[in-house]
């Protein structure tokens, strides 16, 4: 079922990149409301399409992945048409269709941004490897908490693309002096959600477990998922502060040190994990994740500290 469902859902990968990278030249452009009004009709035309291709035509998991391929395809060829619409507005024109040089810099700061974005699910796909050791119900309870947790993060990762592009612009206006303003700023949002989050988690992780588990879970199950969510809503702070200083040092072109905090993220997450839940049980799993987010915070946050990032860009 789930090989189905992503030979499908693959189709629309194109699609998805297109929606992400103009959402990101939209943003550089100020324009951050136009891609969250095509994010909620893509969302809102997904539900509908599932509804129709599931209840109606009887498609089961092939009409939802159809559904997730149609809208996320309409919701990207619609935001390239208002994309060319914007560009028409903007006197400078482009020598030629296509620029190597600015493919090489884009690549640059592109890579380590892809292996920073994709530590967090790397690091859980590994980690994964080590809880399927202790069964199925440990295994089921979770991955129903992982699936909480990422949903957790999103806000975290917002704020890293918002101080990318907020850093990026005024370092490009030779304002590099505002970057630490944003970064206060930011460092409050991610307090203020924080809290919520872990007020949240610890008051009902009870009901909100339920609603990614089966009907009648086992015991064993429902103890995983709750230990799991009840352990880790005090530590998202740190995966925001490392993702906020991440972002910064993105968005200046600064990837050396950035791309080896990430690094060193992974490998303590997954060595913890494989070296010592063996051992001392899967709880090891639990606290290798913000260990390893607040090692990666300590790297950044010492080089951001030096303030070398601010000669990247004008350099």
């Amino acid at each position: 079922i789930a090989a189905t469902y992503l030979n499908i859902y693959f189709y629309g990968l194109p699609f998805l990149f297109l929606y992400n990278i103009l959402s990101s030249l939209f943003n550089a452009l100020g324009k951050s409301r136009i891609p969250l009004y095509f994010l909620i009709f893509s969302s809102l035309l997904n539900v509908v399409l599932d509804w129709y291709f599931v209840a109606v035509l009887h498609r089961g998991v092939p009409g939802a992945a159809y559904a997730t391929f149609l809208a996320q395809g309409l919701s990207a060829v619609l935001s390239f048409g208002v994309f060319l619409l914007e560009l028409r507005r903007i006197p400078e024109r482009s020598n030629g269709l296509f620029r190597f040089g600015e493919l090489r810099a884009m690549t640059r700061v592109a890579l380590p941004s892809i292996l920073q974005q994709s530590t967090v699910s790397i690091g859980m796909m590994l980690v994964q490897s080590v809880v399927n050791g202790f069964g199925t119900q440990i295994l089921a309870g979770f991955s129903a908490a992982a699936r909480i947790e990422s949903l957790c993060i999103v806000p975290m990762a917002a704020i890293s693309n918002a101080l990318s592009s907020y850093t990026a612009q005024n370092i490009g206006a030779e304002k590099p002096e505002r970057v630490p303003q944003g970064y206060r700023a930011a460092n409050r949002m991610i307090v203020l959600i924080s809290v919520l989050l872990c007020v949240l988690l610890e008051l009902f992780r009870t009901p909100i477990i339920a609603m990614f588990l089966d009907a009648a879970p086992s015991p064993e199950t429902v103890a995983t998922g709750e230990h799991y969510l009840q352990f880790i809503g005090f530590f998202f702070c740190f995966i925001g502060f490392k993702m906020a200083v991440d972002g910064i040092l993105r968005g200046a072109g600064d990837v050396k040190m950035f791309t080896i905090a990430n690094l060193v993220n992974l490998a303590i997450r997954v060595l913890l994990s494989w070296l010592c839940a063996p051992l001392w049980g899967v709880e090891i799993v639990w606290y290798a994740v913000p260990v390893g987010w607040l090692a990666n915070f300590v790297i950044s946050f010492a080089h951001y500290r030096t303030g070398k990032w601010k000669e990247k860009r004008i350099a």
